[in-house]
């Protein structure tokens, strides 16, 4: 489903007025008036959105989160498989560069949901990923898809909880250490030396 254009501004002028008041103020202190005040929207049209401040916070991190995690999912002989590498690091980069958001969400009632949401958006990546694999006759994937998708995603979950709670900047060493973990068979290669 497409959003609506105005919907879209909203989210995205709700988005900024959140990360402008996380510069001064915790997450737990920002109320939904004072969130609509700094966005200049109306609270009617925020409850459009999210039933509180933390759910919407829950889904601006992980629409965007989905948007970075995107790769193309055409298939063939040839393929390039480094671009799974290229959305790992611009995933993990999204993380270090939203941390205000991340940290005090992970670190709430709303950890769970914050969790459980990016399991959800990895997921349906992950399944891609497998398919995009598979069709490229790639050797030794796992023939029972949900599981293998499970303990991919929960592991990159636990990463990026991982990741956020830390100060480290360098993504792309970050994303090497991350594909340096994953099982024989997964086709994505390190370039550097990963710790």
């Amino acid at each position: 489903m497409i959003e609506d254009p105005r919907q879209t501004r909203t989210r995205a002028a709700l988005g900024d007025a959140l990360m402008r008041l996380l510069a001064n103020a915790p997450l737990d202190s920002i109320s939904v008036a004072s969130l609509c005040r700094e966005a200049g929207v109306h609270r009617t049209t925020f409850y459009g959105h999210a039933g509180g401040v933390e759910e919407f916070a829950v889904d601006y991190l992980t629409r965007d989160l989905d948007l970075v995690a995107t790769v193309d999912s055409t298939a063939g002989p040839g393929i390039d498989f480094s671009r799974y590498r290229t959305a790992l690091i611009t995933l993990l980069q999204h993380v270090a560069d939203e941390r205000a958001l991340y940290r005090p969400l992970l670190n709430s009632r709303w950890g769970g949901s914050l969790r459980a949401a990016i399991d959800g958006r990895l997921r349906e990546r992950f399944l891609i990923a497998l398919d995009v694999f598979r069709a490229s006759n790639v050797v030794g994937i796992p023939d029972r898809r949900s599981e293998t998708v499970a303990f991919l995603t929960g592991a990159l979950v636990g990463m990026i909880a991982s990741w956020a709670a830390s100060d480290d900047e360098d993504a792309v060493t970050a994303a090497d250490r991350v594909l340096a973990l994953m099982p024989a068979w997964w086709p994505v290669e390190p370039e550097s030396d990963a710790d």
